[in-house]
């Protein structure tokens, strides 16, 4: 496992230069999917987007196991806003100052929760309840093709702490490929020990239950610190006006307390992966 993780690095390191790579092959005068370009001229009226991302993703936090997932997607903006850039990524937001290149406003996420009986890696571990981040974000386009973001949230419920994601996409609408618009970059994020211990410390308690139930784990704190380094990209078609679908693949490297503990050594994987689909529909509500 080590040597795999080991890899990962590599992996990692190589894909922060592939994103180089990326926007320097960018149109340097992308402005969004012209599929909006109408909208975006003349349009200032209220939208609403329903639809869900459908995809295979770890059991648990630092698992070797993979499950199907849902994601929803519900966004409002206004008609104007239709072609900007989103992410995979990106936690429902809203903007409270935007002059275009510079975005900033409040962010939120639900945490599903863990149950320890969904997998034999976690007998013997309590369950984790649904939990709740709230914070802000900010987003920079230091260039047409190229999207800096950071978020920054506190969580709690099923956890007490902080957590912030860092992400970079270089962006390119391809014509030549029937209009997709392509992503990819590099991801980072860091957390607090509440939220690492939360999700891979092991109390002496739950060492104990689980090594009377066969799971040899032993008693493990988490701190805080870089949570995770990684690499995700994205491939978007704009069928219609209304309808959009995409493609998307992202890889997590765990990092320092969350990939030494006990849970990812003997029952997980540093290396983790998620991919699927999203399809959405947007209204057109008709009012400004």
């Amino acid at each position: 496992m080590r040597s795999v993780g080991f890899a990962g690095v590599m992996v990692v390191a190589g894909t922060i230069g592939l994103s180089g790579s990326l926007a320097q092959a960018a149109d340097m005068a992308y402005k969004g999917d012209p599929t909006y370009a109408k909208a975006e001229a003349t349009d200032r009226q209220w939208t609403l987007t329903v639809g869900g991302y459908v995809m295979a993703q770890p059991v648990w936090a630092g698992s070797d196991d993979y499950e199907f997932g849902f994601k929803p997607i519900i966004s409002i903006t206004r008609a104007d806003q239709l072609s900007r850039f989103n992410s995979f990524n990106d936690n429902p937001s809203l903007a409270l100052w935007d002059t275009g290149t510079f975005e900033a406003g409040i962010v939120g996420k639900i945490d599903w929760k863990r149950d320890s009986s969904s997998s034999n890696a976690l007998r013997g571990m309590s369950d984790i309840d649904y939990a709740v981040e709230v914070g802000g974000y900010a987003q920079w386009f230091p260039v047409d093709w190229l999207r800096l973001r950071g978020e920054l949230r506190y969580g709690f419920g099923g956890f007490d702490g902080v957590v912030a994601d860092l992400a970079v996409d270089a962006i390119h609408f391809s014509p030549e490929l029937w209009g997709v618009t392509l992503s990819a970059g590099p991801r980072m994020t860091l957390a607090s020990s509440g939220y690492i211990d939360t999700y891979y410390g092991i109390t002496p308690g739950e060492a104990a239950f689980a090594q009377a139930l066969g799971n040899p784990l032993t008693p493990y704190q988490a701190g805080g610190g870089i949570y995770s380094v990684g690499f995700g990209g994205q491939v978007v078609k704009r069928f219609t006006e209304n309808i959009t679908g995409s493609v998307f693949a992202e890889y997590k490297y765990l990092m320092d307390d969350a990939a030494d503990s006990p849970l990812v050594v003997q029952n997980g994987d540093r290396n983790q992966f998620q991919t699927g689909v999203s399809l959405s529909y947007t209204f057109f509500l008709g009012f400004e």
